[in-house]
């Protein structure tokens, strides 16, 4: 049976906590072609605030939250830190070329960070979609993080990658699904919502309950029912 994999799984293999596979080039910048990988005239970020009119929400980041601009990517670059979304270089050859093939249903909509001195103290914040329709047997969040745990237990995984039971947790008016993951690069927390044939994912790369909390704001505040 050919695997089909969600290609928003590797957000948890490569996108440590802070700003994540803190991979360093060697020699020149690397290049980062997800923050934001694709905008159109139906998203837009407007100071701390970021509306998705197709897929019909709005979030705001409170301060001193910022949305990533052409100044974190050069500033990112100047370190040689990479956040390109990709395979993890540690997998197989097959699943590489699973996970990498899956990444061309996904795009970045919007990525968020909390400002700090060091990478290790930092948080990050990713919102990303991803096309269903070579998944039709996902029809809510819970399918998708269930489908996403079997393909867990399917790959060869660092032993100290370590995931929780697909949760479900009210905030606001909207119920979202959730998964925890830890590794040794750190914490992630992910809500899940599907509309209009995506999985929208809410990706918090983390170190402090405190993030943990002001994701839970940003999520309980946000608006899911854009006109």
């Amino acid at each position: 049976m050919k695997k089909i994999f969600c290609g928003l799984i590797v957000s948890l293999l490569s996108v440590s906590a802070g700003f994540g596979q803190v991979k360093k080039s060697s020699g020149s910048t690397v290049p980062i072609k997800s923050i934001p990988e694709k905008v159109g005239s139906e998203t837009k970020s407007i100071g701390q605030k970021y509306t998705n009119a197709e897929l019909k929400f709005e979030i705001t980041f409170p301060k001193p939250w910022l949305i990533a601009d052409g100044e974190f990517i050069r500033k990112i670059n100047e370190e040689g830190l990479d956040l390109a979304l990709k395979a993890p270089d540690d997998l197989s050859k097959v699943n590489k070329l699973q996970i990498n093939k899956a990444l061309d249903r996904v795009s970045i909509l919007v990525t968020a960070y909390r400002p700090t001195f060091t990478t290790e103290e930092s948080a990050l914040i990713r919102v990303s979609r991803e096309n269903l329709s070579a998944v039709p047997a996902v029809r809510d969040a819970v399918d998708y993080f269930d489908l996403m745990r079997s393909q867990f237990k399917a790959m060869n995984l660092p032993p100290e990658f370590t995931y929780s039971e697909t949760q479900a947790e009210q905030l606001g008016r909207k119920q979202f699904a959730y998964l925890d993951t830890s590794s040794k690069a750190g914490k992630k927390r992910l809500y899940a919502t599907v509309r209009n044939g995506y999985a929208i994912l809410f990706t918090l790369s983390y170190n402090s309950s405190g993030d943990l909390q002001t994701m839970k704001q940003i999520l309980s505040e946000g608006n899911f029912s854009l006109k």
